[in-house]
């Protein structure tokens, strides 16, 4: 790898005071932010007019995780891949393009000029799990339906540069249901970036328990190595504190420095999960770690997060404008 591999974390748009913090903190930049945006046709000014120009204006790249939820999860069909597919969505397709584009060009309006802006673009994530109505196994469609879903979707924006634009396909770090990762790939053509999401749930689910970096992630980050010869990232990578005997923050670091070794080794983006939801994921501003200002929730965080992102000069990759570089961007 030329570069160090570029990291970024995921907090709520509501919270980004706090990735300001983590930044201070590490004496270091995040120089991505990754967020979440439904398909809403009422959102598009939200999305284009703060979401983003917010991320922007931070000098951090947003990581942009745009999911087929029409507009809220209890409300959608169940076959929607294939409806997007078919085109029954094209209006707001066109929409939404329009405005990407818009912002990409930066306030002049024109895209090649020295104001353009970038964003990575992770649609439909996650599909080979059961748990999102766009995955052939969590709704009503099938894996040749999905690609089809993701080729439409690129076909309608596929005037907009890569220098400004890069599609990211993210996987699940296991198949979950009858359907692979592969048999839901769209093909080099329509992809910039492939993706694997991982997390070490350790014991706070009935059903997990604790397991190695090396574990989670092994199997499928050979398998996108053999499936293209794309950069490959980790847009959501995080750790319970939750061992078999109980809470464990020392544990925990332990995994956050074995992880961050393991992943700088692997890939040329990593960010990780920082919102305790479903388990304590945060490794700053949460409700455990190892250190704290005042020893009070939620200021605890993990030294070993800041050691890790600060031991390797020159992470960030950025260019002279503060943002990261056009070959980072590339993953190159």
């Amino acid at each position: 790898m030329m570069t160090p591999p570029l990291h970024g974390a995921y907090v709520r748009p509501d919270r980004t005071a706090v990735l300001d913090a983590m930044d201070e903190w590490m004496g270091a930049r995040h120089s991505v932010h990754v967020v979440f945006v439904p398909w809403d046709p009422d959102g598009l000014d939200h999305v284009f007019d703060q979401l983003l120009p917010e991320i922007w204006a931070t000098d951090r790249v947003p990581l942009l995780t745009w999911e087929p939820y029409t507009p809220t999860p209890d409300a959608t069909p169940p076959d929607i891949a294939a409806r997007i597919a078919e085109g029954a969505y094209d209006d707001y397709l066109d929409a939404w393009a329009e405005r990407l584009r818009g912002w990409l060009a930066g306030p002049d309006g024109e895209l090649g000029t020295a104001d353009d802006r970038r964003c990575f673009l992770r649609l439909g994530h996650e599909m080979n799990g059961d748990w999102y109505p766009w995955a052939p196994a969590g709704g009503d469609s099938t894996p040749e339906e999905y690609v089809a879903m993701w080729r439409h979707v690129h076909d309608r924006m596929d005037d907009l540069p890569p220098e400004r634009l890069q599609w990211v396909w993210c996987v699940n770090h296991v198949d979950v249901g009858p359907h692979t990762a592969e048999a839901c790939y769209p093909g080099d053509e329509f992809v910039d970036w492939a993706g694997v999401d991982g997390f070490n749930w350790g014991a706070s689910q009935e059903w997990s328990s604790w397991t190695s970096p090396s574990t989670v992630f092994d199997e499928m980050l050979d398998r996108l190595d053999a499936l293209t010869e794309n950069p490959v990232c980790v847009p959501e990578v995080a750790s319970s504190s939750v061992t078999a005997a109980g809470h464990d923050p020392s544990e925990k670091a332990a995994w956050i420095r074995e992880a961050f070794d393991y992943l700088d080794d692997r890939v040329a983006l990593h960010c990780w999960f920082n919102e305790d939801k479903e388990t304590d994921w945060g490794a700053f501003d949460g409700v455990r770690g190892t250190d704290s200002p005042d020893g009070t929730v939620p200021h605890w965080r993990y030294a070993a997060y800041r050691d890790a992102l600060t031991d390797i000069e020159g992470r960030a990759a950025a260019d002279e404008t503060g943002f990261i570089s056009d070959t980072a961007f590339r993953g190159e």
